[in-house]
């Protein structure tokens, strides 16, 4: 059920919290980036937070850190991201590495 939580967590602050304009700005100003992987980071947190979890510095550097590159490699795109079509492989890639990152982090924990 936890994980489940986690997902319906991720796919609220990676879809109707991130927006238009952050979706679309995102691979083009630092700012607009960092801003939506702080929000993604933020409602993971809070949502762990909840569930009864310690919530620490690494947990939000990681979670931040991770979320910002895998965006950021295919907003612009680079490396693989080039070959892949961003609404199709490339979300499926960027999708996959942001649930890994919810699994690891229940594992941890």
């Amino acid at each position: 059920m936890e994980l489940l939580i986690l997902i319906f967590a991720h796919l609220l602050a990676d879809y109707p919290l991130q927006g238009e304009f952050l979706a679309t700005m995102k691979g083009k100003n630092l700012i607009v980036l960092v801003s939506h992987a702080g929000i993604w980071t933020g409602t993971i947190l809070v949502a762990m937070h909840l569930m009864g979890y310690d919530v620490t510095i690494w947990d939000v550097l990681t979670l931040f850190v991770v979320h910002a590159v895998a965006d950021y490699a295919k907003a612009k795109p680079i490396g693989f991201y080039k070959r892949l079509d961003p609404l199709k492989g490339g979300l499926l890639i960027d999708q996959g590495i942001h649930l890994v990152q919810l699994v690891v982090l229940l594992a941890i924990k």
